[in-house]
């Protein structure tokens, strides 16, 4: 027999025992006399049969006698008569097995209890256990025939194991359910106990990634100052170079600039115009105006948007900026915060002010151009021998000469490894304008300032080394290009000067092969302090 099992017939038993307490007032009281009597008659009358060996062992009181497939009758006696169980006959009771047993419980309880059923005791009959194991009541008197009674004991025979089965499968089914919800606890633990323990192991790695990848970036940092700090020394113009650019000084500025268009724009078809456009201007005799400005490629206005800006927008709004300045009517430096906030004024003014051109040229041309089809870098230097201010948006590139002879860059060109993407003075970059525009103001004695598109960055700056294996934009400019163009605007008269701003021209177009197969359009803007 099953643990399960055993559940289930413990269960019918307290069931059996409930109802025979509550239909304990139901049952028919045996008067004491008349039980008592009988006794002492069968006893008298009959010494051999079973009742009297059942009640001769002296063991045991009977209270209740169960009456095989019949109703219970509680009989109270004295306690003085003492009785004993014989087992021989009480086991007549139950010799039919386990299912027959469970009959007489059920037959006895929950019959009784659901079916009207009445008996009384003859007090003038005697009845004895043999006649009771025989199925034999003559002391009761039945309403209903046997097979009525046999028809409800079934019925509710059924209906008490149906229910007895069912609370067997659901109690089998929660010891189940609890012993898996016992296993799934226990996998929940020591999922959280895994859990935290990678979580540790991730934050450990975390920790050694961001540890490494610190000291990788210092050694990159480091190799990248060696570098920067190497190609610096090599570029600087010695003592002797320095002396003869400085020799007997005029303090007069030459410029020489011209834009050309690139080698993939002429053999386009239909052609591409040259994108790109400069302009110079000496504003007085203390302050001088470059400007370079790159048409995007991708805009197909771009060439008239970079001219625009570059040939009249911009140096009518510097102009009007700048002329009431004290600063600049003493010609000297401003602060480096005054002049951030003049030079991003400037731009978004221009800005503005292309943007109101654009929509009176539409008008005038019955064209529907946006602004964007205008889109173009800006550099801009104001400068005099006392240093240089710097307005720069985009990627083009920008140096000055120093009375120390080095070669140094005027900022860093948005797009290089410092920075991301290209940037236009039509983007829209003008509700956090300072993260995208520089600007600075370079406080040291020059000699010479450049600007240039980034279609001739890579004859004249140093922007891609590779050393141990890391890429340094170092951003300096080629001395071996630009001292030999120093050295001979130096030399010139001032009949040697016009001419070569025409040679300047040829050059830029075609002067050397770097230079002529270039694909990209080119400017070069060259002033030096003579």
């Amino acid at each position: 027999m099953t643990k399960y099992t055993f559940v289930s017939l413990v269960f019918i038993l307290l069931f059996n025992q409930v109802i025979n307490s509550t239909s304990k007032n139901d049952t028919t009281q045996l008067d004491k006399k008349i039980f008592k009597d009988s006794i002492q008659d069968e006893i008298k009358t009959d010494h051999g049969t079973s009742f009297f060996l059942f009640i001769s062992k002296k063991s045991d009181s009977i209270n209740t006698i169960y009456l095989y497939k019949k109703d219970t009758s509680n009989i109270v006696y004295d306690k003085k008569i003492e009785v004993s169980l014989n087992l021989d006959s009480i086991s007549k009771l139950w010799n039919s097995g386990l299912y027959d047993s469970l009959k007489i419980i059920l037959s006895n309880s929950i019959e009784k209890k659901f079916r009207y059923n009445s008996f009384s005791l003859n007090e003038n009959k005697r009845f004895n256990l043999d006649s009771i194991s025989k199925k034999q009541t003559p002391n009761i008197q039945r309403k209903h025939n046997n097979k009525e009674e046999e028809k409800y004991t079934e019925v509710w025979i059924y209906i008490v194991f149906a229910f007895g089965l069912i609370f067997f499968i659901v109690g089998r089914k929660i010891i189940l359910l609890n012993k898996e919800k016992k296993v799934l606890e226990n996998d929940v633990i020591n999922l959280k106990i895994k859990n935290k323990k990678l979580h540790l192991e991730i934050n450990s790695l975390k920790e050694k990634n961001k540890t490494q990848k610190s000291i990788n970036q210092t050694n990159t940092n480091d190799v990248k100052s060696k570098i920067i700090k190497k190609i610096t020394i090599k570029n600087k113009l010695n003592n002797e170079e320095l002396k003869r650019l400085t020799k007997n000084q005029e303090h007069r500025w030459v410029t020489i600039s011209h834009s050309a268009i690139g080698k993939s724009h002429s053999q386009a078809n239909p052609p591409i115009p040259c994108q790109d456009n400069s302009y110079f201007e000496s504003l007085d005799e203390k302050w001088q105006l470059a400007i370079v400005c790159d048409g995007a490629g991708s805009a197909k206005m771009s060439h008239i948007g970079s001219k625009q800006i570059s040939n009249n927008i911009l140096p009518f709004n510097i102009k009007r900026k700048i002329k009431n300045k004290e600063w600049y009517n003493k010609g000297k430096l401003p602060s480096k915060k005054e002049w951030k906030n003049t030079g991003v004024s400037i731009l978004r003014e221009t800005k503005e002010n292309l943007e109101s051109w654009v929509l009176r040229d539409n008008k005038k041309n019955a064209t529907n151009y946006a602004l964007s089809d205008y889109a173009s870098t800006v550099m801009i230097a104001i400068y005099n021998s006392e240093g240089v201010l710097i307005t720069n948006i985009g990627d083009g590139r920008g140096g000055y000469l120093n009375t120390s002879g080095a070669l140094n860059p005027l900022f860093i060109p948005f797009g290089s490894e410092e920075s991301n993407g290209t940037i236009f003075l039509t983007s829209p970059i003008w509700e956090k304008p300072i993260k995208y525009i520089q600007t600075n103001v370079i406080n040291e004695n020059i000699l010479a300032v450049f600007l240039l598109s980034d279609g001739m960055e890579k004859i004249t700056f140093e922007c891609s080394n590779l050393t141990d294996n890391v890429f340094t934009d170092a951003n300096i400019p080629y001395k071996k290009f630009f001292y030999p163009i120093f050295s001979k605007i130096k030399s010139l008269n001032n009949e040697g000067e016009e001419k070569l701003k025409n040679e300047w021209k040829l050059f830029i177009e075609s002067g050397n092969n770097a230079i002529k197969n270039e694909s990209d359009d080119k400017t070069l803007l060259i002033s030096f302090l003579k």
